[in-house]
């Protein structure tokens, strides 16, 4: 319960204030996808972005650029990630497990 609710406060001060950087203090349990529609970065410290069941974990809409650095995925990016395609969007990720991107051109 504690996570979730750290989940929601950080997500909703992405939202409320549009803030671009979240940092993770502790793994992120998600109960449902995470859709990122604004340019967000995410710092991870080691910490995972989790959600079991969920395909994707994270989606990333409306040409928004998401980066994930420090994160850690239990998945391959596959399975964890989809971009909107035809919109623009993108997203990264470095980490000491893998390092990649994703991205989704206008005429593709």
């Amino acid at each position: 319960m504690k996570t979730l609710f750290t989940a929601l406060f950080l997500l909703g001060g992405v939202a409320a204030y549009g803030q671009t950087t979240v940092t993770l203090t502790e793994d992120l349990v998600l109960s449902e996808t995470l859709v990122i529609s604004e340019d967000t970065n995410y710092e991870g410290n080691g910490f995972k972005i989790i959600c079991e069941g969920c395909l994707p974990a994270i989606r990333v809409i409306n040409g928004a650029k998401a980066s994930f650095k420090d994160v850690i995925f239990p998945r391959n990016y596959a399975k964890w990630l989809q971009v909107d395609v035809g919109a623009g969007s993108e997203a990264s990720w470095n980490s000491r497990r893998m390092i990649g991107f994703i991205r989704a051109g206008e005429n593709e």
